[in-house]
This record gives C-alpha cells, structure tokens and sequence, in this order.
C-alpha cells in the first residue's frame, strides 16, 4: 500500500471518527434539550367555543369507591365544557381575559392590604358587584339541607367561611340554582351566640337578638351578611350534619350564577378543618385546562385525595395570613438552568399556593430574572405588544408549533415541581396568533409570591393539613 493511500486512510479514519464524535454529542444535546424545552402545537393555545351541552358531562367519577373514606367529585372552570355559568354565546375571549387580570389585581390587593394594616375582612377573596363572569374560576356542586339542595360554589383555599344566599333576601344578585331556603330544611338551625362556632367568628358584633350573624367586607366594599347557621352540607355521596356555614341573606358580588363559596382556607371554620375527624383535613383539586372547551377537573376529600406519587412540600406558616397555604419556594430554573436569585429574595414573605388567583407573581427581583431568561431562550419568537399584567409577549401567527424552555419550581426539601406545558404561555387573541409568559411581578413593596392556578394545571395539588404539606402530581385530571 503506498504512502500516499496510507496518508488517505488515517485521514478517513480522523473525519469518521469526528463525525461519530459530534453525533454523539449532538445526541446528548438534543436529549438534554429534550428534557429543558417543550415543543406544543400552537393549536393548543387556542380558544375554541362551544355552545352549552354539547359535551355529556359526569356527575362524579368512577373512581369515587377507591378514595373511601373519601369522595371525588367534578370540578368545572366558569368557562369549561360542562360549567352552567359558560357564556352562552362566544363573547370575545380577550374582554374575559381582561376581566379576568382586573379581578386578580383586585384580589392581590385585598390579600397583600393586611401588610399596610388596611385588611379587616374575615376572608380573602374580593367580590365584584355585576361582574359578568364573576371572581372565582373554578366551580363543584355541593347541596346544602334535607332534603339536599344542590348549589353552585367557588372553590377558595384563600377563604375559611362556607356561605350561601338565603331566603328571605335583602339584597340578593341572581344565580342558577334556587336560593336556599332554610325554612324548607329539616337539620337547619340557627346558632346562637354562644356556640363555640360562633365565637371563632372575627367579626366584632355577631349577635344580634341572641343569634349568630356574620359579615364578611371584602376589599373592593362588597360583602355577605347574614346568619350564621348550621346544615348538613352533602358532598357527593357523602354528607357532614351540623356544618357551620353562613346563610346570606344581605350579598353584593361574587358572579352572577353561583350561590356562593366553600372555603377552603386553614382556620378553625373553613371545610377542611370541619370535616378533619372524618377526612383528617385532606383534600386536591386538579385543574382542567384554562382554554380547554372540553376538559373538566375534579375535587377530592379524604386519604384517596392524596396521590403517593406526588412531590411534597412542607407547609409553613404566616401569621399575617392565617388562611392561606405558604410553602418555601427556594429557587426557580427556566429552561434547565438555575436562575441567579438570592434564597433571601424568594424566602422574605414566604410563597402562596392559591386556587383563587390565576397568574402567578413573583417577587420584582425574581420575576426579573425569570423574564430576562425567559427571553433569551425565546430570541426567535418575533415579540408583540405587552398585555395588561404581562409584558413578554409574542407574535405567533405564522407558527404552527413553538419551542419554549421550561419552568421549574424548586421548593423547601428539595422538592422540584415543573410547570406543565400549558401553564407557561398565556392565550391574548383566542386565535392563539398572541400570547405572553403566565408570570408576572408583584409591586416592589411586596415580598410575598403567589403561584396561580394557571401554573397549577395539569397536576393534581393535593394539600394534607393533617400531616403540614402540599404536594403536587403531574398527570391528566381524569386520575
């Protein structure tokens, strides 16, 4: 073999050798990108309207035997397939949107007030008076009385009083189920004012006549006003006599269609705490999707509530905030790699895991540095315009399929919770032509973080009072 060939040969040898190698490294490129980037369909993103009952929807599931002692029952979005307060025609998505930020800065308001010394309501969530599609996003049936009457209830784990419109009304908005009336119950009871539920009331005067009464004033100046009573409240095919809720007869808010709210908060009062010897404080949600036409959630009590292949986080607790679910948030990555932020930042006022708020807001410092990479990992998304609450917005119209980085939470005990795929970018033009990052900041005075239930969807968050944790399961609402 001459010089010449030999020269040829070891030559080959090197080029095919450097080939093998930059595939092998290409491959361990793209498995890691594989692993810190989402690729979705631009359809998914897309608003799709459909008129009410076209889907045939459960009213429990299949499951409901395997969660005893427990029950799991259906859980709508306002807007969802099987919702009866979805418009009934395809009002513009984008004017829902804007409602929908001006009801969260209302509520962030009311919850971040108590800081100033100016919160003085016994619960957190802000009612609207003639909101048109109200302040809370998700909705279960639950039937209050005996015989039981079904009415329609936000969900709020910012929220400890249960409470319904009642006849005779004083002041009553409309809703889609019948107004209570206690007369017609045959376990109604009125508490008096020396009942040991009545004395965890924190309004100042709830007696009037020698009975119960209670007032909730929300921060925007609505209020629920009534009596505070006793019923036996029906969840499922379970029932709990002798449940302490308020019975309104004097209400201005809320949306028109609900009867009310089942608090979900921490305090003496609220429904996990009432229902603790028989479900030891247990219950999870899971969230149908946001723009979903067709998915519905669910809502769960009892140890089958608590999935065991889900991250747990410890609760911790506030005092300024005795309702609300806070757990140690100690970092956050965007697309794999670890944001710069000091524990201190994310640690000051603790963190939020709330189902009343939608979009997530991080502390200045934080957001800043989720945005900035955010963004350098979205270069070849043409922007657009800034959208109310959210300033990283993009142009999707000639783009059938994105590639965004993921978002990762990281939580006290090294407990690591993704954002799902749908919780990172939010719908502006129901088109899907427009959207923008679903994070937002928080005002510079505030050093409390809230994670919204945009960031919650696609997971089960199941909150375990009994044991102080909230954990978080990644799966399809239909588990």
């Amino acid at each position: 073999m001459g010089k010449q060939t030999t020269h040829f040969l070891v030559f080959s040898i090197r080029v095919v050798a450097a080939l093998m190698l930059q595939c092998l490294l290409m491959g361990s490129s793209t498995a890691l990108d594989h692993e810190n980037y989402h690729t979705i369909s631009v359809d998914i993103l897309k608003w799709k309207w459909k008129p009410p009952g076209f889907a045939k929807c459960p009213a429990s599931f299949a499951g409901q035997e395997a969660l005893k002692p427990g029950v799991k029952i259906r859980l709508d979005h306002i807007h969802g397939a099987c919702s009866p307060l979805r418009p009934i025609n395809s009002s513009s998505w984008i004017d829902m949107v804007s409602q929908s930020f001006d009801r969260d800065n209302d509520r962030l308001n009311t919850i971040w007030s108590k800081n100033n010394g100016t919160y003085s309501t016994m619960s957190n969530l802000p009612l609207q008076p003639g909101s048109k599609v109200g302040t809370g996003n998700y909705i279960v049936t639950a039937g209050f009385g005996t015989p039981a009457k079904n009415s329609l209830l936000i969900i709020d784990t910012g929220s400890d009083v249960t409470w319904i419109q009642c006849k005779p009304c004083s002041d009553c908005y409309s809703q889609v189920d019948p107004i209570f009336e206690p007369q017609q119950s045959s376990s109604y009871k009125h508490l008096s004012c020396l009942s040991s539920a009545c004395t965890e009331l924190t309004t100042m005067n709830h007696c009037r006549l020698g009975g119960c009464v209670y007032e909730i004033n929300y921060g925007d100046g609505s209020r629920s006003q009534g009596d505070f009573s006793q019923e036996t409240l029906t969840l499922g095919s379970d029932s709990f006599p002798s449940f302490a809720f308020g019975c309104g007869h004097t209400n201005t808010g809320l949306f028109k269609g609900s009867a009310g709210l089942l608090g979900l908060g921490r305090t003496a009062l609220s429904f996990p705490s009432q229902t603790k010897s028989k479900y030891g404080g247990q219950f999870s949600y899971c969230l149908p999707d946001f723009v979903s036409s067709t998915s519905t959630g669910s809502f769960s009590v009892g140890q089958g509530s608590i999935p065991a292949t889900a991250t747990f986080v410890p609760l911790v607790s506030n005092s300024n905030y005795p309702s609300f679910y806070f757990v140690g948030l100690n970092g956050i990555s965007v697309g794999g790699e670890r944001l710069s932020i000091p524990p201190a930042v994310l640690g000051r006022g603790g963190t939020i895991v709330d189902s009343g708020t939608v979009i997530t807001r991080l502390v200045p410092q934080a957001y800043d540095a989720l945005k900035t990479s955010f963004r350098s990992k979205t270069r070849n998304l043409p922007s657009a315009k800034p959208f109310s609450i959210l300033d990283t917005c993009y142009d999707l119209s000639s783009y059938s399929q994105v590639r965004i980085p993921t978002i990762t939470f990281h939580f006290q005990n090294n407990a690591d919770v993704a954002v799902s795929a749908v919780g990172i970018l939010f719908t502006i033009q129901s088109d899907g032509s427009q959207v923008c990052l679903a994070f937002a900041s928080a005002s510079q005075s505030i050093s409390t973080n809230i994670i919204g239930n945009f960031q919650q969807q696609r997971m089960r968050v199941a909150f375990d009072t009994g044991a102080g944790r909230i954990g978080f399961a990644p799966g399809s609402c239909a588990t």
